[in-house]
């Protein structure tokens, strides 16, 4: 294996040969922008800083106008790239700092000469969003629950040789007008599939494109028409081809081929369809979808699951009691593994559990590490993983894992939101801030997003960005109180205690009609300087098992009460250890 060839994407970096290719075709890019490309990709993933880069491409000794040739340089390999500063697959710009290579990156056995040479290194496969052919968008829920299908089967197979885009990100792409070329280069795929799906008179009739990125040239095409109850066979006999088309050896895990029962199966992706929507109406309606699916069938896993992980989101996003979500949360997610010991979605769901609720740290490790073995696709299972590294204040581990979660969704919004959430928690304010606003360019209404960048602001005192940051969450969110919480602290802060002490009412004024978890009113009252009641207000929110004490070890506005025995005790209680935060 040479040492000096690096893959990433659909490109090909050549140290010895000094040069850039793509699908074995050299990319024109001068001397000096290339030295800076080599230089980032040796560096993978870490930074580089401006003088790092203007010392080790121009040298020490040369007058040159640093800033402005850096700038240059940097625009020539993007270009080259086809990357975007706002939307970087490539090089992420590290605001006043530098700059960092932030694809996944391997070494390559040898030059690349044609596409068809492909089979001795992994390759990048994307599926876009089946498109509906039903003329009914009420059936979108079909042709996407497809898609996602298609996605975990295929990821299934020899993940070694074969990396599969998540299904968040491949969303995006749904009713797109851009060409596969321009869908190719932004995802740094090698192919991609495309077709339709038609459900009609109990039969589903699914045609599939195989297409290479590099030329468009269509690889494969097929028409399948089958009993809806085969539909798990037939998306399983469809990865198969697909991935013998591509040259993927199939070494994984076998895939299921049981019949379902249609109508179980509607179900379910109905419900799956409704719980991406994050919201207390919508998680409410997905219950209602799984539960009338195992009314029909109890021994359907995937529909436990799903349960299992509507549970506990309620009380995660919707201020709903913790003690009353997640006993439910861990039967349902305890019945899918009973059935299924292999669902990835199952060992998530237990791990949820196990993060939110019990605080079990490495028994939650253990469920999410399963997770990613069974579908090392499933960038929700590395994105929980990475919670548990942040929240413990492991930031060393937590960062890379959530990037490459982000990796494998790269447009997924709470995967980037996370990824900034977690360099929050490190202290990193200046490099959280761009995935938040990725997310927010892609999703304004997207709630968390909005709840991390006010955090940001906040700590930096930027009071008035931050409190306009608060109040669209709490609008976007339908009410969550966490964004009410956090205005209420931010005012208290930024010298405006009176507003503070009405957010402080309100909050009191709803926990008697509806829970509110009481670790939002805590950071209230911390903001106004009563400690006392902060204490309370905690030993009140274990009683309660608030899922945000979780983040006691590593949230900044904790920080004046380290230190203090009690504190440090819930910090314990919570098994946070001493409490004490520290960045990296």
């Amino acid at each position: 294996m040479s040492a000096g060839i690096f893959r990433f994407g659909p490109f090909e970096l050549d140290s010895e040969n000094f040069e850039l290719r793509r699908a074995g075709r050299r990319v024109k890019l001068d001397r000096t922008p290339l030295e800076l490309l080599l230089l980032l990709v040796r560096r993978s993933t870490k930074l580089v800083t401006h003088e790092e880069a203007v010392q080790e491409v121009w040298g020490r000794d040369v007058v040159i106008e640093a800033e402005a040739a850096l700038y240059t340089a940097i625009r020539k390999v993007r270009r080259a790239l086809g990357d975007s500063p706002g939307k970087p697959r490539f090089i992420e710009t590290v605001a006043r700092k530098g700059y960092r290579f932030i694809a996944v990156t391997a070494p390559a056995a040898a030059p690349i000469k044609a596409a068809e040479e492909e089979g001795q290194r992994r390759i990048a496969l994307a599926v876009l969003p089946l498109v509906n052919l039903s003329g009914h968008s009420r059936q979108d829920y079909f042709s996407d629950g497809l898609t996602e299908q298609l996605i975990f089967e295929l990821a299934q197979f020899s993940p070694h040789e074969l990396g599969v885009i998540a299904r968040t990100s491949m969303l995006r792409y749904k009713g797109t007008r851009k060409s596969i070329a321009q869908i190719g280069t932004e995802l740094g795929v090698d192919y991609l599939i495309e077709g339709s799906a038609r459900q009609e008179r109990g039969r589903v009739r699914i045609t599939l494109q195989l297409i290479r990125a590099s030329d468009q040239t269509h690889v494969w095409a097929e028409t399948f028409d089958r009993p809806l109850g085969h539909i798990l066979r037939l998306q399983a006999q469809v990865a198969r081809i697909v991935a013998e088309k591509i040259r993927v050896s199939l070494t994984a895990a076998s895939v299921p081929t049981a019949a379902v029962d249609p109508e179980v199966y509607d179900l379910y992706l109905r419900g799956r369809y409704l719980a991406e929507q994050r919201t207390a109406p919508a998680i409410r309606r997905a219950i209602r979808r799984f539960e009338s699916a195992l009314s029909r069938n109890s021994r359907y896993a995937p529909a436990w699951a799903g349960l299992a992980k509507c549970y506990a989101t309620l009380a995660i996003t919707s201020d709903f009691r913790p003690r009353d979500c997640f006993p439910q949360a861990r039967n349902a997610s305890e019945k899918a593994l009973t059935l299924d010991q292999k669902l990835p979605d199952a060992h998530v769901a237990r791990g949820i559990v196990h993060f939110w609720f019990d605080w079990d740290w490495e028994r939650a490790t253990r469920e999410f590490q399963a997770a990613c073995l069974l579908n090392p696709s499933d960038s929700s299972a590395r994105m929980f993983l990475a919670h548990v590294h942040s929240n413990l204040g492991r930031h060393v581990e937590a960062i890379p894992e959530i990037q490459m979660a982000r990796r494998l969704d790269p447009l997924s919004p709470i995967v980037n939101t996370h990824e900034g959430h977690f360099l929050y928690n490190a202290r990193r304010y200046d490099e959280a801030i761009e995935p938040l606003e990725r997310v927010i360019e892609l999703s304004p209404h997207f709630w968390v997003a909005r709840i991390v960048l006010g955090k940001i602001l906040g700590v930096r005192g930027r009071f008035g960005r931050a409190l306009a940051e608060f109040l669209k969450a709490e609008r976007y969110s339908l009410g969550n109180t966490e964004a009410t919480g956090l205005r209420g602290y931010t005012l208290a802060v930024s010298g405006n205690a009176s507003q503070a002490r009405r957010i402080l009412q309100e909050l009191e004024v709803r926990a008697r009609r509806h829970y509110v978890p009481p670790v939002h009113r805590a950071l209230v009252l911390l903001g106004l300087g009563r400690s006392r009641e902060v204490i309370e207000s905690l030993q009140a929110a274990v009683e309660e098992r608030d899922v945000r004490l979780s983040f006691l070890a590593v949230e900044p506005r904790w920080d004046p009460l380290r230190g203090v025995p009690d504190f440090e005790r819930i910090c314990r209680r919570v098994g946070l250890g001493a409490g004490v935060s520290q960045g990296g």
